[in-house]
């Protein structure tokens, strides 16, 4: 599996350069004073989220970033050169965590969002910096200041407005592909998602888009790291709304995949299944008589609307339902 969500990371600044001690020795200037340069400064460490990074998987070949090194000062007056500053991208949605204390550094949520994480040392001054009416000659400097290193952890938390949750098999990457267009890839294997799968749903008529972020199977046993387990579902934190697929069967089969699903969820993180919520019922072409699938929509509207939850019935394979579930989406106010 290509894509990965979690990585560590050692990043430093810049030293600070080392101040100069020069005096002016130059024809005609026979007492010419201190001149020395004062030291550049160290280059900073930089993050920036990008829409164009979909994994943290180059951390896990390049554990190493070290900003430039600021220049030493020099005669007359010379500045040394300033460290150069090293941007580290990362994809939008990613947090960077202490690795000790586990304390969230910076959080990029955006496309295009910096954050500088270490400051790069400060240059050392100069000899000419020194020089006062008392000590006209001074015949030392400062040496720059050390820059600063730290162990970081990066974790991904896919960013998605609509968070598409439900069991393997339940057909998230399918709808995913007919809300959005994305072309999602499919493992032949029970967890039939690869990776989180972001898409962007737009509204015709409003010109609103959505992001829908399509999370791997969720199976009994998840919030305790079993099956893909925790490793996806961190995914669904920061969407505004889930929306639960649910493979077609008979009313006590979709109740219990709901149930299933909802428990993990919420033994993961309680909070998470308290966003607003839909139901959507896939397949429904598996079961091609109309009276019997009529019954099963009957006692499921009624499961539903008990507990506050809308339902939509659809068959992503065929558009069934599809375009009155674009519709709902669309009105929302996420």
């Amino acid at each position: 599996m290509k894509f990965v969500d979690n990585a560590v990371i050692t990043i430093a600044s810049g030293n600070g350069g080392r101040g100069a001690v020069s005096f002016r020795r130059e024809k005609f200037i026979p007492k010419g004073g201190p001149d020395g340069g004062d030291g550049g400064d160290g280059g900073d460490v930089i993050f920036k989220a990008s829409h164009n990074i979909a994994s943290l998987l180059d951390f896990r070949y390049k554990p190493r970033y070290i900003a430039g090194n600021g220049g030493s000062g020099q005669g007359n007056n010379k500045k040394g050169k300033d460290g150069k500053d090293i941007v580290i991208a990362v994809p939008a949605g990613t947090a960077v965590m202490d690795c000790d204390s586990e304390e969230i550094i910076a959080d990029l949520k955006k496309d295009g969002e910096k954050v500088v994480l270490l400051r790069g040392g400060t240059g050392g001054k100069g000899n000419s910096f020194f020089k006062t009416s008392t000590n006209r000659r001074p015949r030392f400097a400062q040496p720059g200041l050390f820059g600063h290193a730290r162990k970081v952890r990066l974790v991904l938390k896919s960013i998605g407005d609509i968070g598409i949750v439900g069991l393997p098999n339940a057909g998230k990457s399918t709808l995913i592909s007919k809300l959005t267009g994305s072309r999602p890839k499919i493992a032949p294997y029970p967890f039939t998602t690869k990776t989180p799968n972001l898409g962007v749903f737009r509204d015709e008529n409003s010109g609103r888009t959505f992001t829908l972020v399509d999370i791997p199977g969720i199976i009994a046993g998840a919030s305790e790291g079993i099956g893909l387990g925790l490793k996806f579902l961190n995914h669904v934190e920061r969407s505004d709304m889930l929306l639960h697929l649910i493979e077609i069967g008979d009313a006590e089969e979709i109740k219990e995949r709901y149930e299933a699903v909802a428990k993990e969820i919420s033994a993961y993180k309680e909070e998470i299944f308290k966003k607003e919520h839909i139901a959507v019922i896939n397949k429904i072409d598996l079961i091609p008589d109309a009276k019997k699938l009529n019954k099963i929509k009957n006692k499921i509207k009624k499961f539903f609307a008990g507990i506050n939850v809308p339902v939509f019935f659809i068959s992503a394979y065929d558009n069934t339902g599809v375009e009155e579930l674009k519709e709902y989406l669309s009105g929302r106010s996420i």
